[in-house]
């Protein structure tokens, strides 16, 4: 779903585009009373939401007959693919659920909204927002979500889909507000409170174009300060969910982590601002061991969003990202590349597709372009060497090998590509090299002539046959002439020159016709040049002795 067509934007002074509200009926004559809740997008099912949030690269078959610098870059297409899974559509009802049910006692129109604003103003003053809890007596309707799962499972990117559906901003001129829809930011990396009011305040004012950074995150302002002015902004400016990333950083906090979870607490329980935390395993003890104390817990729940299992639904995700292949024969799906994919990726979603690109990357480096069970396995033998030991534990089920292993880093592809682009090119580059220095000396070529010496070098004729044989065919053609047909003629003639290697070629999509290496006497190019010459065959096989005169064994000599 494309929400940019779905709404009028305007620009923000400073800041980020907002659209302009359109207030809906939910059929619920709770939220119809409550103009920021109207304003939000319809309540999706299931099958509505699947259809926006799926995200298919392009992909043609004609893209597999491009060269292969850019067949390259069409696979890094697939780093944009999203297929949701069905703990997606379960999470979207749970996020949509917190969103509009937080807003219920937060109703614009309703004197306890201004009222929990003057408590926290009060909170301020009094105290310098030491002790929020003590001032804000308005009850709240929010409850918070925790969402744990190792790194590369697609937790942040599968919230990040589902929110992507709401607006971040909405603009109401009717009530002079702006609606901040959801917001997220990192926990900072020591856990610190300030440092996180600090990413609060920078990131409203890039939405918003205001400057509450320099007026409340300055260094002598105390932390109680920093986040009583967090949570009247959050009040004020109509924020529908907080979502807190990295988790894990609190581990490594120098102070008491329980500070920090607790002022998150206060969020949903005091202010009424539903928090979602997410974080990978090395989060849990954390989390877990202070929710379970909170007056709310982890409210509407917590979340193990853990790797796919080799099910059905395995063989369905792959069955579908398996259809953007751009290697010149396209392999279709089979039970063991099924298998040897899990075995390799172990059901982590963002190593099985970087494996996937990987693979492609290869197949079209070797010149095979064929993706097999062995290139698959020797891909990741290759390329996720720095994930190996973590993969290992968690195939080997042990648990205590597996707590060796925290969290699974993310996995850059950057270099592997690099690795089989440099391949690609090593074995060709000091005949590119030489071609480049020929074409110095005599000029400039055209890009029709270079791409025909090109084709030529890809259907292993040497480069300076390839240069010589396109020339001639070039220029005994118009400009204008379908390089397919200059290609196939370049090629027939570099072959009625010789050198040229007769092994059969892997590129099974090529429509080009390959032609026997003739030798001297060679009966194929006698009947060949018979039948150009409209001659009888027989005479010339006859002159070479090849056909004997039946007449002569018989024939007695004087």
């Amino acid at each position: 779903m494309n929400i940019e067509n779905e709404w009028e934007w305007v620009k923000i002074p400073n800041g980020e585009w907002a659209a302009v509200a359109k207030y809906r009926d939910h059929k619920l004559s709770e939220y119809n009373t409550n103009p920021i809740i109207r304003s939000l997008p319809p309540i999706f099912s299931r099958e509505k939401f699947v259809e926006y949030v799926t995200r298919l690269p392009t992909c043609k078959s004609s893209e597999r007959e491009l060269e292969p610098q850019y067949r390259f870059h069409c696979i890094e297409r697939l780093s944009r693919y999203f297929d949701p899974l069905n703990k997606t559509v379960d999470l979207q009802q749970v996020v949509c659920v917190l969103i509009m049910q937080g807003y219920l006692r937060r109703n614009p129109l309703q004197p306890e909204y201004a009222l929990r604003s003057g408590q926290i103003y009060q909170a301020v003053l009094s105290g310098g927002g030491f002790n929020l809890e003590e001032y804000v007596d308005v009850p709240t309707s929010a409850s918070g979500l925790t969402i744990i799962g190792p790194s590369g499972i697609g937790k942040t990117t599968n919230l990040l889909n589902i929110l992507s559906l709401y607006p971040q901003v909405i603009v109401h001129p009717a009530h002079s507000v702006y609606q901040i829809v959801w917001l997220k930011v990192d926990c900072p990396h020591a856990g610190s409170l300030k440092g996180l009011c600090i990413d609060f305040f920078r990131a409203v004012d890039k939405l918003l174009g205001t400057n509450n950074f320099q007026k409340f995150g300055v260094k002598r302002n105390s932390e109680d300060y920093m986040l009583a002015q967090v949570a009247q902004i959050a009040h004020t400016q109509h924020l529908g969910v907080l979502v807190i990333d990295e988790m894990q950083n609190l581990v490594a906090a120098r102070r008491n982590s329980s500070e920090m979870l607790n002022f998150l607490v206060k969020m949903d329980n005091i202010i009424g601002v539903p928090v979602i935390r997410v974080g990978t395993n090395e989060a849990f003890p954390i989390l877990q061991g202070n929710f379970r104390n909170a007056r709310r817990g982890v409210g509407e729940g917590g979340v193990i969003w853990d790797r796919m299992e080799n099910n059905r639904e395995w063989n369905f995700f792959i069955e579908g990202m398996w259809e953007f292949q751009w290697t010149k024969q396209y392999i279709p799906l089979t039970a063991n590349i099924t298998s040897a994919l899990y075995y390799e990726s172990q059901g982590i979603i963002d190593i099985v597709i970087k494996l996937y690109k990987m693979v492609q990357w290869r197949a079209i480096a070797l010149g095979s372009e064929v993706i097999t069970v062995d290139l698959i396995h020797a891909c990741a033998a290759d390329g996720l060497h720095l994930v190996k030991p973590m993969l290992d534990a968690i195939r080997s089920g042990d648990e205590k090998w597996m707590m060796k292993y925290k969290d699974i880093a993310p996995l850059d592809t950057n270099l592997y590509r690099n690795k089989c682009l440099d391949s690609l090119e090593e074995t060709d580059l000091e005949e590119v090299r030489r071609l480049a220095r020929s074409s110095q000396r005599m000029g400039h070529i055209s890009a029709t002539l270079r791409h025909v010496i090109i084709e030529l070098i890809n259907l292993d004729v040497p480069p300076a046959t390839a240069k010589s044989c396109a020339e001639k065919v070039v220029a005994s053609h118009e400009e204008d002439t379908d390089k397919k047909v200059l290609i196939k003629e370049a090629y027939k003639l570099a072959l009625q020159c010789g050198n040229i290697s007769t092994e059969p070629v892997q590129h099974q999509e090529r429509k080009i016709k390959l032609q026997p290496k003739y030798q001297e006497n060679d009966i194929r190019a006698i009947v060949e040049n018979a039948k150009k010459n409209q001659t009888p065959a027989c005479e010339d096989l006859k002159a070479l002795g090849i056909i004997k005169d039946p007449l002569k064994d018989f024939f007695i000599g004087e």
